[in-house]
């Protein structure tokens, strides 16, 4: 048994969101760079539903749940980070807007960018309006450009280049 505090936990695997519309949102998701790591459709065992699987119990969901899902990812490292896009098609529950980005509980997803412009320009293009156009701040001892924009079902995504280090901020030597 391991101390509070040990290392037992490694890294974050996947981060899950939930859609409305599975091919709207991975049209979106793809827009942005992601792609298809599995495709839980064409998946060994895909004749069978979320809760045949037995994946009721494990998120708390009734024994007949089931949806349409795919683990995305922006690498082909094996040890990347992935995002689980599920449309629950049961149960299936409404969509609920959060008030603002203040509000407890997951409020946006922060990718790095090389581009903020060419990602900002993409989206625009695509008709999804941002919050912003891309903006240099300095944060944290960086010099960052950023902004933020919603996915097809309100999750915000904020996009973030790293322009260096900002060195009004830095000790005066």
């Amino acid at each position: 048994m391991g101390m509070p505090g040990a290392k037992d936990v490694e890294r974050f695997f996947h981060i899950n969101l939930n859609c409305t519309d599975f091919d709207r949102s991975l049209a979106f998701y793809r827009l942005i760079g992601f792609e298809i790591f599995l495709d839980f459709a064409t998946a060994p065992g895909s004749h069978r539903t979320f809760g045949q699987v037995g994946l009721g119990p494990i998120l708390g969901l009734p024994d007949d749940c089931d949806g349409r899902a795919a683990l995305l990812t922006l690498s082909n490292d094996r040890g990347a980070m992935r995002l689980d896009l599920i449309e629950w098609r049961s149960p299936r529950v409404a969509s609920r807007r959060r008030e603002n980005l203040a509000q407890p509980g997951m409020a946006r997803i922060c990718l790095k960018t090389t581009d903020a412009d060419a990602v900002h320009s993409r989206l625009v293009d695509a008709g999804h309006p941002t919050y912003s156009e891309p903006i240099q701040v300095s944060l944290g001892g960086s010099l960052i450009k950023v902004f933020c924009v919603e996915d097809p079902d309100g999750m915000v995504i904020e996009f973030m280049q790293f322009l260096g280090a900002d060195r009004a901020m830095l000790p005066h030597m």
